[in-house]
């Protein structure tokens, strides 16, 4: 097994734009929720369906895992970890993430050294 790795950009709302994220206002938190939910809403269904996709030559998909940006300034930005038998995963990116949201590749061929089992 080999994981991939993605770096995903969504486009920024309210404080991302700004990077003032230290002191946010409820108002301005909830805007931050409520984009990252939008963007969960669009991805899930297709980050889901990539493990049961018909078997391939290679690039078959084991497990997926996002993660996210923690702080308010940064819930745009995501990891994504694709963990296939051998190969790229050949995800169709355009095909379902929102309108200027950017993906690279950071690199891919990674194997698990060590585990904390969680």
């Amino acid at each position: 097994m080999a994981t991939v790795v993605y770096l995903i950009d969504a486009p920024p709302t309210g404080i991302e734009k700004t990077g003032e994220g230290f002191d946010p206002t409820d108002e301005q938190m909830a805007e931050e929720r409520q984009a990252r939910q939008a963007f969960l809403d669009a991805v899930t269904p297709h980050l889901a369906a990539l493990a049961s996709r018909p078997a391939r030559r290679s690039g078959n998909v084991d497990n997926v895992e996002l993660l996210g940006g923690d702080t308010w300034s940064n819930l745009n930005h995501y990891l994504l970890l694709v963990t296939t038998d051998i190969g790229e995963p050949g995800i169709a990116f355009d095909s379902f993430l929102p309108p200027g949201t950017k993906v690279t590749e950071i690199g891919n061929g990674y194997s698990a050294l060590w585990s904390n089992g969680g």
